[in-house]
């Protein structure tokens, strides 16, 4: 899965505001893994990038990085950022920070996400400062060469 023509995809399906701006930080990796279920994760993240950034002008950045087997994707924002106290409760699901009439939720996506990095072997966490913004971290494995895998028969 090319990563780069995934977000390419996501970016021209998904209405993001035009007082945002959407900055891919490198050409990012090819990954193994199922194109709906990634696509998933990048949508929900750049959703609710999207949807807790109270500044005028909304910011987005995804990377990556290689980091021991694992490549580490970075999506951040400049929103309202989030509590240390709450870095581990917004996985859980039907979880939401802010009150369900103020902010159109329904407290699935982060658990969606992390049960999806999961499944592939990977995890996911936030870094995050009030009213600096968050960046969600998670890794997924990088695919093995073909000389790596063994044959076990």
């Amino acid at each position: 899965m090319d990563v780069n023509a995934l977000l390419t995809e996501i970016i021209g399906e998904f209405v993001i505001p035009d007082n945002f701006e959407v900055i891919i930080e490198q050409p990012l990796p090819t990954v193994r893994g199922e194109r709906l279920r990634l696509k998933q994760v990048f949508q929900n993240l750049l959703s609710n990038a999207v949807k807790y950034t109270d500044k005028p002008k909304g910011q987005i950045k995804i990377g990556c990085t290689e980091e021991n087997g694992f490549w580490k994707f970075g999506v951040a924002d400049n929103g309202c950022g989030i509590k240390k106290n709450y870095f581990e409760k917004i996985f859980e699901i039907f979880q939401t920070l802010t009150s369900r009439d103020k902010t159109e939720s329904t407290g699935i996506g982060l658990t969606i996400v992390k049960k999806i990095v999961e499944l592939y072997g990977g995890k996911v966490w936030v870094e995050s400062k009030v009213n600096e913004g968050s960046t969600f971290f998670f890794t997924l494995p990088k695919a093995k060469s073909q000389g790596d895998e063994k044959c076990h028969c």
